[in-house]
C-alpha cells in the first residue's frame, strides 16, 4: 500500500504538465503541452499558451561558424531594430548566453542562445511567470537533429 501511495504521488507530482505530443519543426522537435498553440514564423517555432499568457519562440539553426558569443551579440543587435530596450548578451557557468529585452509595451522577454556540435538553439521567453512548468518542460524536451 505505501508503494502505491508513493507512485500515486510522483505521478501526481509529474502530471503537472500533459503533452499532446511530440511536433517536429525541421531542424528539431519539441514535447507540445495541452493547452499550447504552435506556428512557425520562418525558421523559427512559436508556441503559444492558448490563454496568450506565456509564449516561446524556438529557433535552431547551424552556426556557420560563429561563436555562440559573436551570435548572442548578433541576436542583440538584431532585437534592437524591434525593441526599445535589449540588455547586453552575458555569459553563464555553462558557456550560454542570455539577455533581456523590453517592447514598446513594457512587456519583458528573457532570450536564452545556446549550442554545441555546430548547432545554436535560440530560446525567447515571454510570460514565464505565467508558465514555469510548461516552459520548462518544452525547453528540455527540444531534440535538434
Amino acid at each position: 500500500m505505501k508503494r502505491l501511495l508513493v507512485i500515486v504521488a510522483l505521478v501526481a507530482l509529474f502530471a503537472s504538465t500533459s503533452f499532446a505530443g511530440v511536433q517536429d519543426f525541421g531542424m528539431f522537435t519539441v514535447d507540445v503541452p495541452s493547452g499550447w498553440t504552435a506556428s512557425m514564423n520562418g525558421p523559427t517555432a512559436v508556441f503559444t499558451k492558448n490563454d496568450n499568457t506565456a509564449s516561446l519562440s524556438i529557433t535552431v539553426a547551424d552556426t556557420e561558424g560563429y561563436s555562440l558569443a559573436d551570435l548572442a551579440n548578433g541576436f542583440a543587435e538584431e532585437f534592437k531594430k524591434s525593441f526599445p530596450q535589449v540588455g547586453t548578451p552575458e555569459k553563464d557557468s555553462d558557456g550560454d548566453y542570455s539577455f533581456s529585452m523590453v517592447n514598446g509595451n513594457g512587456v519583458e522577454s528573457n532570450v536564452l542562445l545556446t549550442g554545441d556540435e555546430g548547432k545554436y538553439c535560440l530560446f525567447a521567453i515571454t510570460g514565464a511567470e505565467n508558465a514555469p512548468e510548461d516552459l520548462n518542460a518544452m525547453m528540455s524536451s527540444v531534440k535538434t537533429k
